[in-house]
């Protein structure tokens, strides 16, 4: 028998026993639950077709395909789960929505996919513990409060952007110490750098118009340029700020702000280009690095850009209708270069381009463009040297620009591919301007090096040297006129000028040396230098005459022919042209830097003094001219005047050419029929 007292204890014991048993199970039952709401809250939907999961290691990963969903503040799905660490976004997310990571204090970094365009408003806002993030060239549009309250340290934002709210963008980013903006951003709005401790400056792009209130309120950079497009400056822009001194042009919005707030202005235009992943679109710089640009830029408004020795590589450089381009480089071994890395144009310019210096580059590859195109507008090139390899160097297709050709170098480079229509410069049959060279090479190894089809045009060359290896230097235009004058350098291996049938050249300015050889297709004969068409002695005296409206032509019994008319009389030079292959070379250095042709000045032989008539009062003019010279005065004749008392074109001018005046004189006023011309009464007598 089992007493009370035993069976007692044995109902206690069986009751402990079945206490700790049901704990136990109990709490097996609580942790299996803890772990599925563990897991649920670290796996989910972020989007219509969006998810995400999080694992041990802190680690978000969002993956699917369009847009992070918006939410409202403090509403989002990551700020309240375990401790996010990184944000890896994989590629197929397009858009992050507002506020999505707001507030979510320990992201350290985020990994933006390339098919990222989008960046909402308040997307980072307050996550304190980001210190890195990089931005992909695919986004297009950042919204306001985007990174205020990160600690990023610096951010560069991709020219791919193209809106860009400001609003308080960076507010109270204490560690970030540099950010590059955008050639797309138009106003810098409210507090966008406010209480930014650590910011060393703030580059504003020249496409800035507004800064608005505290725009740097709170930042500690002393000094600030603001470019001459900005209009509108808040008074209260650089409240609580340590900007005392503002950098910028004269009599511009920037000069009045400094001077109503008490800050010292520095005139200043040229400031210091960083960026290695663009150019800038307006404003005047100077590159401080190399530069690597992935996609073509437009030019927006007025740049003045010095390479300063530094090599940009790029697909291509459009010049808008409304932009004024300069190119220059400082660089004293002028290594400063620009490359075309895509199958297109390096440069197309629908306005005005300068060229100071440089080296250009078109694609080294097959192509079909240009190095350097006028689509419309002018082009001076002072400069430099610009490179066509599989293309021209320069094409022109203006309708009514001039372009100036007045140094540097222009050359084609086609032997490699065999290209026979590639030219150092292209006259296309758009091309109805001026196009004026006075200096400076232009250069072909296999076509001409300046040729063309242009409806109209005129070409006028005064200097510098045109030389083909293989073909023509200068391939005449059936419809353009063609003007010489000054020094001329004009040679190619089937020869300098090609003149087609009927075509003349005219020689509107004095010739003062040449080496040119003529290949005219009405004879089909070759003429090397001027040398050939006339005598060498007649061709020394004769070439200093040659001032006005003069052609080069060949007459129907193949002689080449140089017209110099005056107002009162034809002369006429002729000598039969010869098929001989003896190069006449004149040395040439040009200094001529006239940037259009010699204006032609008509006289009269004789008619000294420019009144109408050829008297004794031009005899005595003579007669004192001569008088001076021969004691080392200056006689006071201009170019003209010497061209007129020289009546027998002998060189000088003394008392022969003032007794053949009087002669002429006392013959016109005695004959009654129309008197002869000056030029054929010395002839006769």
């Amino acid at each position: 028998m089992i007493s009370k007292r035993i069976l007692s204890t044995m109902l206690s014991a069986l009751v402990i026993t079945c206490s700790v048993s049901n704990f136990n199970s109990y709490e097996r039952t609580e942790t299996l639950a803890a772990e599925a709401e563990d897991t649920s809250v670290n796996t989910g939907t972020c989007g219509d077709s969006a998810t995400y999961s999080l694992d041990d290691a802190g680690n978000l990963t969002i993956s699917g395909n369009g847009a992070i969903s918006d939410y409202a503040d403090g509403k989002n799905p990551f700020a309240n789960i375990a401790p996010i660490k990184k944000v890896i976004i994989e590629e197929g997310i397009t858009h992050i929505g507002n506020y999505a990571f707001s507030s979510c204090h320990d992201i350290q970094s985020i990994e933006l996919p390339e098919s990222l365009t989008g960046i909402g408003e308040y997307v980072f806002e307050n996550c304190t513990s980001l210190t890195s993030i990089i931005i992909p060239d695919s986004v297009t549009s950042i919204g306001q409060y985007a990174f205020s309250g990160t600690a990023v340290k610096s951010v560069v934002i991709p020219e791919s952007v193209v809106t860009l709210d400001t609003n308080s963008l960076f507010m109270g980013c204490k560690k970030l110490e540099s950010v590059d903006l955008p050639q797309s951003l138009t106003v810098i709005y409210s507090n966008a750098f406010k209480d930014c401790v650590k910011l060393k400056e703030v580059d504003i792009p020249d496409s800035v118009t507004a800064i608005q209130n505290d725009a740097f309120s709170g930042t500690t950079f002393t000094s600030l340029f603001i470019p001459s497009g900005v209009t509108m400056i808040n008074g209260n822009a650089l409240r609580d700020s340590k900007i005392d001194t503002i950098y910028g042009f004269k009599d511009s919005a920037a000069e009045t702000f400094a001077k109503k707030n008490g800050l010292d202005f520095i005139e200043s235009e040229e400031r210091a280009w960083k960026r290695t992943d663009s150019l800038p679109v307006a404003g005047v710089y100077k590159l401080e690095c190399d530069v690597d640009v992935k996609s073509y830029i437009t030019i927006s408004g007025k740049l003045d850009l010095d390479l300063n020795g530094h090599t940009v590589k790029i697909p291509e450089i459009i010049c808008n209708s409304t932009s004024n381009v300069i190119i220059r480089d400082s660089d004293q071994q002028k290594k400063g270069k620009i490359i075309c890395t895509a199958d297109s144009n390096l440069i197309t310019s629908y306005n005005k381009l300068t060229i100071y210096g440089g080296n250009f580059y078109g694609y080294d590859k097959k192509t079909v463009c240009a190095t350097v195109r006028i689509n419309d507008g002018s082009f001076d090139y002072y400069g430099g040297e610009i490179i066509g390899y599989y293309s021209h160097a320069l094409s022109v297709r203006t309708k009514d620009g001039i372009i100036n050709i007045m140094g540097g170098v222009l050359k084609a480079s086609s032997a490699e591919n065999g290209k026979t229509n590639v030219y150092s410069v292209w006259l296309a049959d758009t091309f109805a301007g001026t196009l004026n060279i006075t200096d400076g090479e232009m250069h072909s190894d296999i076509g001409a090096a300046v040729s063309g089809s242009p409806s109209d045009c005129i070409v006028n060359i005064s200097g510098g040297k045109i030389i083909s290896e293989k073909d023509y230097g200068l391939k005449c235009l059936k419809n353009g006129t063609v003007n010489l004058s000054g020094n001329i350098c004009i040679k190619g291996d089937k020869g300098g000028i090609y003149v087609p049938k009927g075509k003349p050249v005219n020689i509107t300015g004095a010739i003062t040396g040449a080496d040119v050889s003529v290949y005219a297709e009405a004879s089909g004969l070759l003429t090397n230098g001027l040398g050939e068409y006339i005598s060498a002695s007649t061709l020394k005296r004769y070439l200093h005459y040659i001032k006005s409206n003069g052609t080069i032509s060949v007459n129907n019994d193949g002689e080449l022919i140089i017209d110099v008319p005056a107002v009162t009389s034809t002369t006429s030079v002729s000598g039969s042209v010869t098929s001989t292959t003896t190069t006449s070379t004149t040395t040439t250095t040009s200094t001529s830097t006239t940037t259009a042709p010699v204006k032609p000045v008509t006289y009269t032989l004789g008619d000294v003094n420019k009144d109408g008539e050829i008297n004794a009062v031009d005899a005595s003019s003579v007669l004192s001219y001569y008088a001076m010279t021969s004691t080392n005065q200056d006689g006071g004749y201009d170019e003209d005047q010497k061209t007129a008392a020289d009546v027998n074109h002998d060189g000088d001018i003394n008392a022969v050419d003032a007794s053949n005046i009087l002669s002429y004189y006392a013959y016109v006023s005695t004959t009654k029929e129309t008197p002869m011309s000056m030029e054929e009464f010395i002839k006769k007598n």
